[in-house]
């Protein structure tokens, strides 16, 4: 047991490392990364922990990928806002006289952010202009929340499914439809409602100086002005939403196709 706490000890802080040296989140959102890693490795186990890993890495080098476009530096909010839910189902498993739903809230609000931020770096990275998500004819700007394009909602998909299958192997340790299928539908669903609630709720602004449609009250070095949805929901708000949608589809279609085929 003391050597199984060293090994994943150093493993932790290594990946923590290589995650400062490469500049994927700032100071705060890299100490409250390694305590969600600490309490998804140390309580849940390897296989949490290498999903929660793979949505950090792929994460990070699609954001930096098109860091062009906006900024690749991941500040706490994001890491909160991704992080919250999918810490919180780990750490109560331990108490859980049910095992199987944290463990399946977990995957669903995980693969929720993992599918999301696949369709966005992959539509702007490939996709044409968005267009958007609740009037499909009006184009927005690459970034906005609530914009989608037909690339990004294909890689959003592909991502939901192939965390699915992976999950599966690590996790569930077999090819469980009902358990594949609960985990890529939550997830890849999950990230279109994020697109809706960015549409429907966040907050935008325009910018006096460029004229842009854009998401906080700063732009251009200048106040921007007020333009629709709710002030104190912005883009982590809704991500923290989405992760939850996630969790929760994720075990409501888990029971539910249980039910119908056993």
């Amino acid at each position: 047991m003391y050597e199984d706490f060293i090994i994943k000890s150093i493993v932790l802080l290594g990946i923590t490392a290589f995650v400062y040296v490469n500049k994927f989140l700032d100071g705060n959102a890299l100490i409250l990364s390694l305590a969600i890693g600490a309490i998804v490795l140390f309580i849940g186990g390897w296989g949490y922990f290498i999903l929660l890993l793979i949505f950090l890495i792929v994460g990070s080098f699609m954001a930096k990928l098109v860091e062009n476009t906006r900024s690749a530096l991941r500040t706490w909010y994001n890491v909160l806002a991704n992080g919250f839910w999918p810490a919180l189902s780990i750490a109560i498993l331990p108490f859980s006289p049910d095992k199987i739903t944290p463990a399946i809230f977990y995957l669903g609000s995980l693969n929720a952010m993992f599918s999301d931020t696949v369709s966005t770096e992959v539509g702007i990275y490939l996709g044409d202009k968005p267009r958007l998500i609740t009037s499909p004819k009006k184009i927005v700007d690459k970034g906005l929340s609530g914009g989608v394009t037909i690339d990004g909602l294909l890689g959003g998909f592909l991502a939901a499914y192939s965390f699915a299958l992976i999950s599966s192997v690590l996790i569930n340790f077999s090819w469980n439809s009902v358990f594949i299928n609960s985990i890529w539908l939550s997830g890849f669903i999950s990230s279109v409602s994020d697109s809706l609630l960015g549409s429907l709720l966040q907050v935008k602004y325009r910018c006096s100086v460029c004229g842009k449609t854009v998401e906080y009250n700063l732009h251009c070095g200048s106040e921007t002005t007020y333009l629709n949805g709710f002030k104190w929901i912005n883009n982590h708000t809704v991500n923290f939403l989405s992760s939850l949608v996630g969790g929760l589809l994720a075990v409501l279609f888990f029971n539910s196709f249980n039910m119908l085929y056993n």
